[in-house]
Formats: C-alpha cells, structure tokens, sequence
C-alpha cells in the first residue's frame, strides 16, 4: 500500500505542476487575445492578429488546470472550523479530518465516471468544440483520468489519517498539534 501511495503521490505531484503551467498558458492566452483586440482596435481593423480559439483555450485550461491541482491538494489544507474541531480528542479528529477526504475520494470518482460516460457519449456522437473544433471526447477522457487520480489520493490518504498515525511534519500532524494548541 505504501509504494501505491508514493506513486500516487508522485503522479498527483506532477500534475499539480502541470496545473502551473496550465495557469500562466491561460494568463498568456488572456493577455495575447487583449492585447490583438486592442491592436485591432486602435488600427481601426488596419492590422487583424486576433485569433480564433481564446475563449476556448482560456475555458479549457482553466478546466484543467482546477483538475490537475485537486488530486495534489485533497489532503492539504482543507476548510475545519475550529468552532466544532477545537474540543476534539486526537483520535475524533484524525477520524474526522480522514472522512472528510475518504468522501472527496467518493466524489472523485463519482464525478469520473459521470465525465467517462460524456466521453463515451461525445465519442459515438462525434461532438467537437465550437471553435477549435477539437474532440469533446478526448478532452472529457483526460478530465476522467483526472478524477480517477483525485478518487485515488483522496481515498489513500483518507485511509492512511484514518487508521495511521500522522507522520511528523504531516498536514495531519499539524491539524493534530493546531487542534490541541
């Protein structure tokens, strides 16, 4: 289960890194796409560089950029109130802390299945994007992957804060160590 886990954890390291990238391609798309309007504008239509796509590519990266980090981020740093965690034993709060992530696991993969079924679905159909007319499918089976990541991690590390001790130096470690603090 241990060497699953480093895998998994490797695989949602690189791409939550991915996801980075996917950010700044996205903010460089935005400012290319203002900034060729703005041209167009300014020349009165004299000098087109608009392009067609942005708001697909922005759309998408976006899209995927949100995907790629979640798997990564199931663990970490999740919204607790301290109204209710705050009287909690260490045990009632490792339980609490390990649901919580079980369930983001549960909705992981709800969520994959649902985005292999449209998949499946704009596969027969042959659905394509408006602009760049790419396939839906393809962009529908890498959201599942995804998903499935994020089902993985939140499941194993929900696992291992449920019936672990934290790990010195753990996000559970630190909920467990704010928590009696």
């Amino acid at each position: 289960m241990a060497v699953l886990t480093r895998i998994a954890d490797f695989i949602a390291l690189l791409m939550y890194r991915l996801a980075g990238v996917l950010i700044i391609f996205m903010m460089l798309v935005v400012v290319a796409d203002v900034a060729a309007r703005a041209l167009f504008a300014v020349t009165a239509g004299g000098l087109d560089l608009t392009f067609v796509g942005g708001i697909e590519l922005v759309k998408f990266s976006l899209l995927f950029s949100m995907l790629f980090a979640f798997p990564h981020a199931v663990d970490k740093g999740q919204i607790v109130v301290d109204l209710f965690t705050q009287q909690m034993d260490e045990t009632r709060l490792r339980f609490f802390t390990g649901g919580y992530t079980i369930c983001f696991g549960f909705l992981g993969g709800a969520l994959c299945w649902r985005f292999f079924e449209a998949a499946h679905s704009a596969t027969q159909t042959g659905e394509l994007t408006q602009d760049l007319l790419l396939p839906l499918s393809n962009i529908y089976y890498v959201a599942a992957l995804a998903l499935a990541m994020l089902a993985a991690r939140g499941l194993l590390a929900g696992q291992a804060t449920l019936f672990q001790q934290p790990q010195p130096g753990s996000h559970q470690d630190d909920i467990v160590k704010e928590a009696h603090s």
